[in-house]
């Protein structure tokens, strides 16, 4: 017995060891079941090509069939996965992909379908993934009906994308919002990329027939709050009810190549808005709107703002700061190589009176005014508070403005008041510095002037003359 079953394991160790693998069947010249099978599938292509090679379909239109599969289906990392293919749990799919495409969560995307929740639950599988850096797609030629909405961090991988190729909308029916303060949100997203090439359409038109003032409640169209290290590029935004783009408590942004737009008598659409953040680049974009391009809002430092043209609008402000008595800083902010083509203002430092903090360590340099209104503005004294109502302009609070340099602007101006320096008379304004400016007046033959109190500094090289300085 035992000699038998010994004979059997030695018979068995003989054909284990004499059978060939398919690479030695190869290295021999045999047919390996790879070959076999390529052999098959390249024949099937040449026999059928010339069945189905330019076959004519209507009068002038030929379609050509590709001679082998991987023509027909393209190479394997270009092939799609077939995300309804049966037998294939969903769990084991999000876990299986970087990719997570917003139509295979039941979006509609036809512009009147509420997608909402579809997108939801595309994000969820984005937040929880892995995989790469997960991306949410967004796919062209569709257009996403989007009620309120927080898409909500943190998120397990280190960077998530927001693939935005085709359009998402907003409600046009008032009535139909869920939260009429903010719309899209991400909120602690770390590594958050937007992009894409689509756009956003807050359909704002329909809160500005009812709307005109800013005690009207609407919401911001781009919300986001707490995402460190944001990249926002290539996507155009257009019709915020309110502001279109609002980062508040993020750090390490970079934003370019974006188009914000919205008509000149649309009421406070800043373009975008800048609170409690660090670090802020914005650049290579254009921002036409009804209010600010950019305003830097309080608790805010180390903005960079290069490239950008602006117009319509009402420039590029720091502030308004201090408003009702509160304390506001904003320091080290660079404007550089910009443009205002037909704004109301340009360059704009506003604070309110009674208000603290400060606003200094700000440069605007290589500037190009291009029939714009008030192109230089330091405003230490606003108030929107009618004269005899306000006892916060009787006390002797200011936000302290200083150290601000104006170098190289250049341009035509629409009016006669090219710049404006107005400041507190009890603190006032303190090393502001005029530097190669040369800003004349957009009606040939009439002159431009400059207005300013409670400055001190230094001018050189200026048109208009700053005469205290």
């Amino acid at each position: 017995m035992e000699a038998r079953v010994l004979s059997m394991i030695f018979l068995f160790m003989i054909i284990w060891i004499a059978s060939p693998s398919p690479s030695s069947c190869a290295r021999l010249g045999f047919p390996t079941t790879s070959t076999l099978r390529d052999d098959y599938f390249d024949s099937y292509a040449a026999a059928t090509s010339d069945r189905y090679n330019n076959k004519k379909y209507g009068d002038d239109q030929v379609v050509a069939i590709p001679y082998t599969l991987n023509e027909y289906y393209g190479s394997p990392a270009k092939r799609q996965i077939d995300d309804d293919s049966p037998g294939f749990p969903e769990a084991w799919r999000s876990l299986a992909t970087s990719t997570f495409n917003v139509m295979n969560y039941g979006a509609v995307g036809n512009g009147q379908v509420d997608d909402t929740q579809a997108f939801l639950k595309a994000w969820g599988d984005v937040c929880g993934s892995t995989q790469g850096i997960p991306t949410l797609i967004i796919p062209k030629g569709n257009n996403f009906l989007l009620n309120s909405v927080v898409f909500q961090g943190p998120c397990r991988a280190g960077s998530v994308n927001f693939q935005l190729n085709g359009n998402i909308v907003a409600p046009n029916d008032m009535n139909a919002w869920r939260d009429k303060d903010k719309w899209v949100q991400f909120v602690d997203v770390q590594g958050l990329i937007i992009n894409g090439g689509g756009q956003i359409d807050g359909q704002g038109h329909v809160w500005w027939k009812v709307c005109d003032n800013t005690n009207c409640q609407r919401p911001t169209a781009l919300h986001i709050d707490k995402c460190q290290g944001l990249r926002l590029s290539d996507i155009t935004h257009i019709n915020s009810a309110k502001n279109h783009i609002s980062i508040v408590d993020c750090n390490d942004v970079q934003i370019s190549d974006i188009v914000i737009k919205a008509p000149e008598d649309s009421p406070n659409t800043d373009g975008i808005d800048i609170t409690m953040s660090t670090n802020i680049n914005i650049q290579h974009s254009f921002i036409g709107t009804g209010d600010d391009c950019i305003a830097i809002n309080t608790g805010s430092s180390h903005i960079n703002i290069t490239d950008v043209l602006c117009g319509p609008g009402h420039g590029i402000s720091i502030g308004s700061l201090g408003q009702h008595g509160t304390y506001s800083t904003v320091e080290y902010v660079q404007v550089r190589h910009c443009t205002f083509k037909g704004t109301q203002n340009g360059m704009r430092i506003k604070t309110w009176q009674g208000g603290s903090g400060f606003a200094r360590h700000i440069i605007f340099e290589d500037i190009i005014i291009q029939e714009s209104r008030n192109p230089i503005i330091i405003d230490q004294k606003y108030s929107d508070i009618p004269t005899g109502f306000g006892s916060l302009l009787d006390q002797g609070n200011a936000v302290q403005v200083s150290d601000v340099m104006y170098r190289d602007i250049r341009g035509l101006v629409a009016g006669e008041i090219a710049i404006t320096l107005d400041c507190d008379g009890r603190i006032g304004c303190t090393n502001v510095v005029m530097d190669n400016i040369d800003l004349t007046s957009s009606d040939p033959g009439e002159k431009t002037y400059a207005y300013c109190k409670n400055v001190h500094g230094s001018s050189s090289s200026s048109t208009p003359n700053v005469p205290c300085l």
